[in-house]
């Protein structure tokens, strides 16, 4: 069942636009991946970002983010870039929001600028401060503009700042399962210890 039957309140152009581009023509109240629920309070989205660095940083911590799956898609250095992009893009947007309400935000495709910017292939570490500096940020500016203002997605439609949040918040939220799942513990190698050693460390 969708929401369109389950009598769930009316959705914006944006989301039923977004949704139908994730999950087809019937998209579902809850993401079938992760659990995501798409009727997260403004509030609850809000917070899951500005949240989402520091259990970035604690998934991430003593694993390799740089090694690349067999099937070849990203590492999960790769979805901290992708996040980080993501924070900053719609930082822009909200200032355009601020200054021209209602106006157009131009839609870019995130695969074109990962390839652009070759995700899997960038460091780590300045990743990680890149995230957290841009989720600040839109933090800041989102906290600056009212939930109910509007926007004209490109190639989506109506929009609001709530919408947007929800949007990210699940971007967020699904990323950083996909992060965990990628993240490579790193292989620990036992030696013998030397003759006449106790084996043990001083």
């Amino acid at each position: 069942m969708t929401w369109f039957n389950q009598g769930m309140p009316e959705w914006s152009p944006f989301l039923v636009g977004g949704l139908t581009w994730i999950y087809g023509s019937d998209p579902p109240t809850t993401c079938p991946s992760c659990s995501f629920r798409w009727d997260l309070p403004f509030a609850a989205a809000v917070d899951l970002v500005s949240t989402s660095p520091g259990r970035i940083e604690r998934t991430l911590s003593g694993r390799d983010a740089t090694v690349r799956p067999v099937d070849g898609t990203w590492n999960a250095g790769a979805y901290v870039w992708h996040l980080a992009d993501l924070a900053r893009c719609w930082s822009e947007r909200w200032v355009q929001v601020a200054h021209e309400p209602g106006s157009s935000l131009v839609g870019f495709d995130p695969d074109d600028l990962a390839a652009a910017r070759n995700y899997p292939e960038l460091p780590v570490a300045p990743g990680l401060w890149a995230v957290r500096h841009a989720v600040d940020t839109l933090v800041e500016l989102t906290a600056a503009v009212a939930p109910e203002a509007h926007f004209q997605h490109g190639d989506w439609g109506t929009g609001t700042i709530a919408d947007g949040m929800r949007w990210l918040a699940h971007e967020f939220h699904h990323h950083e399962q996909d992060m965990d799942a990628r993240a490579v513990q790193p292989q620990r190698i036992d030696r013998a210890p030397l003759a006449g050693s106790t084996g043990m460390e001083t």
